[in-house]
């Protein structure tokens, strides 16, 4: 009987060991955070508030998609519109609440001859030659402008810059021509460079899932340097919480020193916040205004959130006049929606992606990590690891080569 019981014992604990030892550092596990317990619950500078504060997940867990207005527009507008049962669009009553009008979408594409030109100006102009909308081309030579209703009949000219050059053309706004493409003599000027900033929400309600995003974050980093060889990569990092809270901001200033970069990126956790609305204004309105070149290179913003700025004049005219300078200096926006985020935060991103020349990326349920992701209205789209997600988007913008979008059971992450 004693001899049973022993060789039991073994057998127990070999099994324990082995299994323990068979699940590796870059296993799936589930999030150490097991529920917010409400909106901004915190977590603690360090990661206390019953959470693993050691914990360092491997990248390649999160999942995510990407939906581009700019290419579905005509998917954006039926957002809009009435359905059969005469119920209004699930974005309508959002276009009531003001501030942001996208429903008259100009696009132009700029070319010397056969190449495209990126990193021209490009205005719609009045009569008197004021601005009334300005972006700037991408790596694949275009700019998107977004008059508002009460200005199409303002316009009278287009305007396109670069370098020394520029072109003006008479132009007069219709849905039937709000497509163009204008021809200027230049010199290509663009610069293997590119400007990344990465605004990230540190409220306590991103608890569930800050650990995570950490790790996908420095990992879409080591793999933008390794992919982009013969490419200089400026990082800056902007975390935001509240009014009320330790910081409402702490910026870390571009650097081409990534691995000092990643450091400053591994020390921050979750905390503060209190209600559901944060200073994404504030954030958005600083991240616009630090040291961005003013050579032709790649500017993007990638705005990782969970929740909207506060719903009040001054801060959603902050927020507003944040996305359009962004779009007067070339920066594209590409907030990454994460769990927590309602309808109306999902209006307002893929608003702040469409007007400054990004897209819009959400995490999904695919993942079983964090809470409970809000289903994005979009179209048809391919569940991707959000690290690769995010290297193809930034390759794509850095590049003007269109990648393919690879299912993540399909990916090597």
């Amino acid at each position: 009987m004693r001899k049973f019981l022993l060789s039991l014992t073994i057998v127990f604990v070999a099994c324990f060991f082995i299994g323990c030892a068979a699940r590796s550092p870059g296993d799936y596990s589930p999030s150490p955070y097991p529920g917010r317990g409400g909106k901004d619950t915190a977590i603690g500078e360090n990661g206390q508030g019953g959470s693993n504060e050691n914990h360092q997940p491997a990248p390649g867990q999160l999942t995510a998609s990407e939906w581009s207005d700019l290419e579905n527009y005509g998917f954006y507008l039926s957002l809009f519109e009435t359905n059969q049962d005469d119920k209004k669009g699930i974005f309508a009553n959002y276009f009531m609440k003001g501030y942001f009008d996208t429903l008259n979408m100009v696009d132009v594409t700029v070319k010397n001859g056969e190449n495209i030109v990126t990193g021209a100006v490009v205005r719609l102009l009045d009569g008197s030659d004021n601005i009334i909308y300005q972006g700037v081309t991408n790596a694949f030579g275009t700019a998107y402008l977004f008059p508002r209703e009460n200005q199409l009949e303002l316009i009278e000219k287009v305007t396109v810059i670069h370098g020394e050059e520029s072109v003006t053309l008479d132009y007069v706004y219709s849905e039937d021509n709000a497509s163009l493409e204008i021809d200027i003599e230049t010199v290509d000027d663009k610069k293997e460079v590119i400007e990344i900033m990465f605004v990230i929400d540190t409220t306590g309600s991103m608890g569930d899932e800050i650990a995570y995003l950490k790790a996908e974050i420095d990992n879409v980093i080591s793999r933008v340097k390794a992919t982009l060889t013969n490419t200089s990569i400026r990082l800056a990092l902007l975390f935001y919480r509240d009014t009320g809270d330790q910081y409402v901001t702490r910026y870390f200033d571009f650097s081409t020193d990534i691995q000092a970069q990643k450091k400053n990126l591994a020390r921050q956790s979750a905390s503060g916040g209190g209600d559901f609305e944060e200073a994404v204004d504030v954030a958005l309105s600083e991240a616009v205004a630090k040291d961005w070149s003013t050579e032709n290179s790649t500017k993007l913003i990638i705005h990782v959130l969970d929740a909207p700025p506060h719903y009040t004049q001054i801060n959603m005219t902050r927020y507003f006049d944040a996305i359009y300078q962004a779009s007067q200096k070339g920066i594209r926006m590409i907030p990454v929606a994460s769990s927590g985020i309602d309808k109306y935060t999902e209006y307002l991103l893929r608003n702040e992606a469409m007007m400054t020349g990004g897209t819009y990326v959400f995490l999904t349920d695919d993942s079983g990590i964090g809470n409970d992701h809000l289903e994005a209205s979009v179209g048809e789209t391919v569940v991707e690891y959000l690290n690769l997600l995010l290297v193809r988007v930034i390759t794509e913008y850095h590049t003007g080569v269109k990648l393919e979008k690879v299912p993540y059971y399909n990916q090597d992450k």
